[in-house]
């Protein structure tokens, strides 16, 4: 739910007869975020009563605006503490043909402290920002960093439990996503037709303990600070794969650029996941199918 006018917004009366729904289902926990300038955990607040929602909504600005999504509360666990997984997406614009791109490599995000639901103030325990983590003192205790590569996690689950492999069973889940997500907005990503553009998207996402994948936000201006082993491998890589992509075309002539991407292959690690000029076409024609078959109600007025 985006609310932008607080408790008197239409959509908190739709938001609130969900919440009641779901507390029926025994699913009461709820997080609020800052519609705006939401990065590094700022403002984040987790709420299992609507009055406390309410109380949070009623002391926003008036330019300001939440984010209320349902709390995973039966996430998948390491080592009985929470996680999340950050990953990469790139789009380029060059000349209004809009690419999008997955980098194939990630990391998790770990908290310090065992998770509970009976605690909803702790950060430590819920929020898996780096910048909330460091604040406390067991960072780093368990993993450096608080952070742990796909290979790690792999290992992890062989280990725990029988038949799931990450490469095989979430990975894709988590590129389709992101794929999607590019899909959704492509008619935003560059309204502006720019000759030449590009951006870098951080993606976050949950996984539950009946691995269900769970989208749960797309970042601009995504945190790119090396502060463990696994950052100081993955972010710059990333961005040698992203500049290969959208920079090296506009400062080399074509077989120039042909031959350096063959040479630098093993670094150019992002899947292309959409593509305006195929993609577009398809989007146009679910959009033409949704809107036939939508039943129109006569006009008795």
């Amino acid at each position: 739910f985006h609310i932008s006018k607080g408790i008197e917004d239409p959509q908190f009366e739709e938001l609130r007869e969900v919440f009641l729904a779901m507390k029926g289902r025994g699913e009461l926990v709820w997080i609020v975020k800052p519609g705006e300038n939401s990065n590094r955990g700022q403002r984040i607040k987790l709420c299992s009563s609507i009055f406390g929602m309410q109380e949070i909504l009623a002391r926003s600005s008036p330019k300001g605006t939440f984010i209320v999504q349902k709390y995973i509360e039966r996430p998948l666990l390491i080592c009985k503490r929470k996680f999340d997984i950050r990953c990469y997406g790139l789009v380029t614009s060059h000349s209004g043909n809009v690419k999008g791109y997955f980098y194939r490599e990630g990391y998790l995000r770990t908290a310090s402290r065992r998770f509970s639901l009976k605690n909803l103030e702790s950060k430590a325990i819920h929020l898996t920002n780096e910048a909330v983590q460091q604040m406390y003192e067991d960072f780093g205790k368990f993993e450096p960093g608080n952070k742990i590569t796909y290979k790690e996690f792999n290992r992890y689950l062989q280990s725990n439990y029988s038949g799931i492999d990450f490469y095989r069973d979430l990975l894709p889940q988590i590129r389709t996503l992101v794929g999607d997500t590019m899909r959704a907005t492509h008619r935003k990503l560059d309204p502006l037709n720019r000759k030449h553009t590009f951006e870098i998207f951080g993606y976050d996402f949950m996984i539950d303990e009946a691995f269900h994948v769970y989208l749960i936000e797309v970042n601009v201006n995504p945190c790119l600070e090396i502060k463990s082993p696994v950052t100081a491998r993955i972010v710059p890589a990333m961005l040698d794969s992203a500049f290969c992509i959208a920079l090296d075309p506009l400062f080399h002539s074509q077989g120039n650029v042909s031959t350096r991407k063959n040479a630098l292959s093993d670094m150019i690690q992002h899947e292309l996941v959409y593509d305006s000029k195929c993609d577009a076409t398809e989007l146009k024609g679910l959009k033409k199918t949704f809107v036939d078959d939508v039943e129109v109600e006569p006009d008795d007025s």
